[in-house]
């Protein structure tokens, strides 16, 4: 199911490369366009507008070459990435435990939903948490149940 989530979000990434690219081509033409409005004009005024026009155009190109270079492919691969996941998942305190604050933060940021609640008075409140951590405190603490012994569908005689 994961390995089947990590591929969709791979063919996403690869449509969003196609997009960002016609996009790059729109910006192309545009400042071929204003080169050769530029090459036809004499007003010193809309030449300069002109050559602003152009300069922020290049600029968003440029950008989006970086986002095509840097879309579709993963930092790390899915064995890797599905491996340190769960390692999170099964002892968050290894990483809780470290020195680096960051990694104090990262805890914060993946174990709880929203910011925790702090009251000036009172201190802090329930604090909600993370999807998978309460999917794995309902099963830990027996929140499930089992189908009945005739099924889903109704008996026929």
């Amino acid at each position: 199911m994961f390995q089947d989530l990590w591929e969709e979000r791979l063919q996403r990434s690869g449509e969003e490369k196609q997009h960002i690219k016609s996009e790059v081509q729109k910006i192309e033409r545009k400042v071929r366009q204003y080169l050769d409005r530029i090459v036809n004009i004499d007003s010193s005024v809309l030449i300069n507008s002109y050559e602003n026009e152009v300069r922020q155009l290049e600029e968003q190109r440029i950008l989006l070459n970086e986002k095509v270079q840097n879309c579709g492919r993963p930092l790390k691969s899915f064995d890797e990435t599905f491996r340190t996941a769960f390692g999170f998942l099964s002892n968050p305190y290894k990483l809780w435990d470290s020195d680096r604050l960051e990694d104090k933060r990262s805890v914060l940021k993946l174990v709880f939903a929203k910011r925790l609640p702090y009251y000036r008075n009172e201190g802090f409140r329930t604090a909600s948490i993370s999807l998978p951590f309460s999917l794995l405190g309902d099963l830990k603490g027996g929140k499930y149940e089992m189908v009945e012994g005739i099924g889903f569908e109704p008996m026929y005689s």
